[in-house]
């Protein structure tokens, strides 16, 4: 059975099962991705798909992703274009 939003925003969020949380949360997180991605900016996220460990994330630009490895020093080097 799906909730309805009314349901899911009278919920606490520690309530919340993961897809309630995940349907929430979608409309800041398409608000944010599309701010990023007009100012010609990138979001950086842990990928298990993709990244071998966490010294690994993604760069996702608004045409491309790369896998990048972050040093100690938090520079990241691109490893491939995904």
């Amino acid at each position: 059975m799906r909730s309805t939003v009314k349901d899911i925003r009278s919920k606490s969020i520690f309530e919340l099962s993961g897809q309630e949380l995940a349907d929430r949360l979608r409309p800041t997180a398409d608000v944010v991705m599309r701010e990023t991605f007009n100012r010609n900016g990138y979001l950086t996220y842990f990928d298990k798909a993709v990244c071998p460990n966490t010294d690994y994330m993604v760069h996702e630009y608004r045409d491309r992703k790369e896998l990048v490895r972050i040093d100690d020093q938090g520079t990241a080097h691109l490893i491939k274009i995904l």
